[in-house]
């Protein structure tokens, strides 16, 4: 009895830690302490000069260039030896619709690629409906294994030519209508504007379906310790490997996030307010990239207040605010 009371008294003066979970599960429920929320804030300021210490400042913004070289930097045979390696995109998304309460719910969509690279994907096969030649032969130069007209929508019709071996079919607007003689022999593949096989850009259509990518859209699911945000999606996407061109890795970054942004609201509310560049996860630190389709409002402050003010209406406008 003696000793029991003795350890009664020792743990009362020092209790032990509570179990990490029942931790984070308090921490859910604002109990000891506010929860951590999904996005990482960006409320610190800019660096004022080029030597800053990251716990006082705000993350930085590279160049798809800048952050190229960083990474063929670390990944060198010196280093982390990947010369090669799979450039990849994290990119983050405002769910939010511009109405209260109501927000974008996760989707997918294919991407293309117009320079291709090896990523251990098959190339799919894709037959082209077009009325012009130009289309067609623009089509064939894209990457298209067939193109072709009423000709050929009258030979899959008899049964002349195997649609069993193509993957994808897309159409022209100008020819759509022609093609509902193939809606009982296509069936699910019949192209259809909803599905994006038929439109008028046949190049990026092309690109799109025989060498893109699926990208899917998904909001983190909410865990212990972590404020649920329904605001917050992401998705990743592969753009190129190290040893491509700049030119080459920066129009796949700029054709995944054009086509990303065209899923957006109507309505501008940021839809892609960051965007980081990485190659695995054996840098624990990715580099934040500035585009001209992101929509870092901060970071687009900062620059326009960086610029020199030329106009005198304007510097007169700056004095007065001042004084």
């Amino acid at each position: 009895m003696a000793n029991r009371k003795k350890k009664q008294e020792r743990l009362r003066k020092n209790p032990p830690p509570l179990p990490y979970k029942v931790q984070l599960m308090l921490k859910a429920k604002g109990i000891t302490g506010k929860p951590e929320d999904t996005r990482e804030e960006d409320i610190k300021p800019f660096p004022t000069d080029n030597v800053w210490d990251e716990m006082f400042c705000t993350w930085p913004r590279m160049s798809l260039e800048e952050a190229l070289a960083c990474l063929r930097q670390h990944y060198h045979p010196t280093m982390l030896n990947d010369s090669n390696a799979i450039v990849k995109l994290k990119i983050e998304f405002n769910m939010m619709t511009g109405k209260k309460d109501k927000y974008i719910e996760p989707f997918s969509k294919m991407v293309p690629l117009f320079h291709s690279f090896e990523r251990g994907v098959v190339e799919k096969s894709v037959l082209v409906f077009a009325k012009t030649i130009e289309e067609q032969n623009a089509a064939v130069e894209a990457g298209a294994k067939k193109a072709g007209g009423s000709d050929l929508i009258d030979d899959i019709a008899k049964g002349k030519l195997d649609v069993i071996d193509f993957d994808y079919f897309l159409a022209h607007d100008d020819i759509a209508i022609e093609l509902k003689p193939l809606l009982g022999i296509l069936r699910d593949q019949f192209p259809k504007k909803q599905l994006g096989t038929v439109g008028t850009d046949m190049v990026k259509m092309v690109k799109t379906f025989s060498n893109g990518q699926l990208l899917e859209v998904l909001k983190p699911k909410p865990t212990l310790g972590t404020k649920e945000d329904p605001t917050f999606g992401y998705c990743e996407a592969m753009v190129g490997r190290l040893e491509m061109s700049d030119d080459n890795i920066s129009t796949n970054v700029s054709t995944v996030l054009e086509s990303l942004a065209e899923a957006g609201p109507r309505k501008d509310v940021g839809f892609i307010p960051r965007v980081k560049i990485f190659i695995d996860d054996r840098l624990e630190n990715k580099f934040s990239l500035h585009h001209k389709i992101i929509s870092d409002k901060k970071y687009k402050d900062f620059v326009k207040a960086a610029q020199p003010v030329t106009d005198k209406k304007a510097v007169k406008e700056k004095k007065a605010a001042k004084a």
